[in-house]
């Protein structure tokens, strides 16, 4: 009979004895069970990737069926905050969609922070833990998800909650973010993308049993904005090739498609939905945007745009 050895926990600086050295090149070439820890395909891209004023992150990754960036960053001690805001600036200069921190451990402050991130659906955070054994005269490493996403670690949301309305758009705001649309600030059943205008903004929205991608106007010049679009209604139309929903009587007027589906169908089958608002959102966006920096030229007197990072 085989000898049976028991697990002897080592300490990881003895496992490693450097952690630039040993530890991230291991990591890297490891990817996969890093990767089966936190239920992602990743695929290499760099070792202490530059990242402009960030510095260098430890290992830079892909997802493999999104293509969208990974920033792993990775430390042989207990978490702190040095490495918590440096992995934070590495995913901002990356814009990255996807954050895994390694260590040793997590305290419970960074873990709350980590679960924080997470609710939002503007990055995923993964927090692993790293361990390493001695068995005989070999010796092993493991990988335990310490944090993650919170679908993963309890049963699905109630629908209409605001984890099942995050946990539906993550996958959509991702999309939309590498195709070149910027998050805006809006929550629950609706999410908001940057026209280049501070108070005009393009969203998607679940309401009332209707699905809807739309330009949404505010701010003082809102009636002009729209009755100027208004004006080439027939061209905005033709390039969508369906009629599309102008509505000045709200409080604030706006222009797009919707689709019927309730919360339940959704739930029961979500990513047709997704694509609904991706593809139409973007067809939006292509039919409008040219109209839209026209309008604002000829209302402004000046240059089109007035970007800005945030509403």
């Amino acid at each position: 009979m085989a000898e049976i050895h028991e697990l002897q926990p080592v300490d990881l600086w003895e496992a490693w004895p450097h952690e630039a050295h040993k530890f991230t090149p291991w990591l890297a070439e490891r990817l996969h069970l890093l990767g089966k820890e936190v239920n992602l395909s990743l695929k290499l891209e760099r070792i202490e990737a530059p990242l402009g004023a960030a510095g260098r992150v430890d290992i830079l990754a892909r997802q493999v069926e999104t293509d969208a960036y990974v920033v792993i960053e990775n430390q042989l001690d207990k978490s702190d905050d040095e490495h918590l805001l440096a992995l934070l600036g590495y995913a901002a200069s990356a814009e990255a969609d996807i954050v895994i921190w390694v260590a040793k451990d997590f305290s419970p402050y960074h873990r709350s922070i980590v679960a924080w991130l997470n609710r939002s659906d503007n990055i995923n955070v993964y927090a692993v833990k790293v361990l390493a054994y001695r068995v005989g005269d070999a010796l092993i490493a493991d990988f335990r998800l310490a944090v993650g996403l919170q679908k993963s670690q309890t049963s699905s949301a109630a629908v209409g909650s605001p984890t099942w309305y995050a946990d539906f758009y993550r996958p959509l705001v991702e999309q939309l973010r590498r195709l070149g649309l910027s998050r805006g600030a809006w929550q629950e059943r609706w999410r908001s993308f940057q026209t280049g205008y501070s108070q005009h903004m393009y969203g998607t929205g679940l309401n009332e049993g209707k699905v809807q991608a739309f330009l949404q106007m505010y701010g003082d010049d809102q009636e002009g904005v729209h009755k100027a679009l208004m004006q080439h209604r027939a061209e905005i139309d033709a390039h969508l090739g369906t009629p599309a929903i102008w509505d000045a009587h709200g409080e604030s007027p706006w222009v797009g498609l919707e689709t019927d589906a309730t919360l339940a169908d959704i739930d029961a089958n979500p990513d047709p939905v997704r694509q609904w608002l991706a593809d139409n959102l973007l067809r939006l966006r292509e039919a409008i945007q040219p109209h839209l920096d026209q309008v604002m030229q000829e209302l402004r007197g000046g240059s089109a745009g007035d970007t800005e990072a945030s509403e």
